[in-house]
């Protein structure tokens, strides 16, 4: 069986990082720092041959995740913040080698209610959303076809309010029977999109944003 090809798309709302590392405008505690999303299901007993032609599209169990290190005013040491989001939406289409993603950003959620508010008014106040792209996608054996795991790299064009950056994230992937999985793992500045790390008298957030976003697509 030749050397397949698979287009995956994530990203990061990596400007949800941005969202991570603002910390509340007030003197709010951090968020806690939480597991990351689950990592891809462990493969099943029977290895059954699936197709990897076809246009799979994002459902639900999909999920966002940016931690970035912040320090409160009030707190002695620093802590990380999380966000995170459900809302992600778009296809990957393994027959024409082409893939879309979009991550709601104002729909990023902590523990602090006044961070979310600073991430969508402060942050983001015109472009709620962050896309993603891939270009150049990397050679998948043929077992993916039979369910065994593949990982690797990909180099994502990020598209955050306005401004383009490609980022290398690592990968994950399994091809189940119903769906297609992918856990993607990455991180990126502020200056990757033009921007400064957010801060004020209350709070310094750090520089680097680490991302996380597990893919569920089913067959469209």
């Amino acid at each position: 069986m030749k050397t397949l090809k698979i287009s995956i798309i994530f990203s990061i709302s990596l400007i949800a990082l941005a969202v991570v590392a603002c910390g509340s405008t007030d003197e709010s505690p951090a968020a806690n720092s939480t597991t990351p999303p689950a990592a891809v299901a462990d493969q099943s007993d029977s290895a059954t041959k699936t197709s990897t032609d076809g246009t799979y599209v994002v459902t639900d169990g999909s999920e966002a995740t940016f931690t970035v290190n912040e320090q409160l005013s009030r707190l002695p040491l620093p802590n990380d913040a999380v966000l995170r989001t459900d809302e992600i939406s778009g296809e990957i289409d393994l027959s024409t080698e082409s893939s879309s993603l979009v991550i709601d950003l104002h729909s990023l959620e902590s523990d602090d209610s006044k961070r979310d508010r600073y991430v969508r008014d402060r942050l983001f106040p015109t472009q709620s959303t962050a896309t993603i792209t891939i270009s150049d996608f990397p050679d998948v054996p043929a077992q993916f076809a039979e369910g065994e795991a593949f990982t690797s790299t990909v180099t994502a064009i990020v598209n955050v309010n306005g401004a383009e950056a490609e980022i290398e994230f690592s990968f994950e992937s399994r091809l189940d029977l119903d769906r297609l999985l992918v856990l993607v793992k990455g991180d990126f500045t502020w200056a990757d999109f033009g921007m400064t790390a957010p801060t004020s008298n209350f709070f310094v957030v750090r520089d680097e944003v680490h991302v996380e976003v597990l893919i569920s697509a089913v067959p469209k």
